[in-house]
């Protein structure tokens, strides 16, 4: 098993999905997903798992109904996109909660318990995302974007074969999903799904392969620090 490239593939897939949820997107991402798309689709489509499968579907539905269509300018797709991430995550009458806390904490508030918890785990791993305007730490994107910046210290550690020093951080994750991710990102990316009707939604694919893709990938921790 070579760690090092899978963990590389690990470091692309979370910061796709941080990316994915971040904001309103823009030429920079659009850019990102096209030059993914073919990775993505092999990941999805060769998968077992019936969240990353439909997803797949979802996404290459996405792709052809809008990206592909000549007629379909790229300041068209994206202001269809904006209007979408802002009807799921902003002003919609059901806006869904993109945050730890307002899944968690006692009150179901942004910047309670969880949030500072994250805070914590962030700092004694020293991760410092840029760019942070003003979301909260226990936002989805930074959630993602910790897994994205852990695996990619562990595909240097397993270049480098400090298997011990893999088997920690493949031991941080397992806990940090343990602790926060998993206990949230289900209910999250079921209120997406239940908003989201159109069948070639990007957040749709979005959603169903965050769940699936966490799921799997949690399973590898799993079986990795056993």
């Amino acid at each position: 098993m070579n760690h090092s490239e899978i963990n590389r593939g690990r470091n692309v897939i979370y910061n796709f999905l941080s990316k994915s949820l971040w904001d309103i997107p823009d030429s920079n991402y659009m850019s990102m997903f096209e030059d993914l798309h073919l990775y993505i689709f092999e990941l999805l489509n060769n998968s077992d798992n019936e969240n990353l499968r439909r997803a797949g579907e979802t996404i290459m539905m996405f792709r052809k109904d809008n990206i592909l269509q000549e007629e379909k300018s790229q300041d068209e797709v994206i202001l269809d996109l904006s209007k979408e991430y802002t009807r799921l995550f902003y002003l919609g009458v059901h806006s869904v909660p993109i945050c730890e806390s307002a899944y968690l904490s006692p009150m179901k508030a942004y910047m309670q318990e969880p949030w500072e918890e994250v805070k914590k785990v962030y700092a004694e791993n020293k991760f410092m995302p840029e760019n942070k305007g003003n979301k909260p730490e226990d936002h989805i994107s930074f959630e993602l974007l910790f897994m994205s910046f852990l695996s990619q210290k562990a595909s240097i550690e397993a270049e480098q074969n400090e298997y011990s020093e893999l088997t920690y951080i493949y031991q941080k994750q397992l806990t940090f999903m343990e602790e926060h991710l998993l206990k949230w990102v289900d209910d999250l990316c079921e209120k997406i799904l239940s908003i989201c009707v159109k069948e070639n939604s990007l957040y749709t694919g979005i959603a169903l392969f965050l769940r699936g893709y966490l799921h799997e990938d949690y399973k590898f921790l799993r079986d990795m620090t056993l």
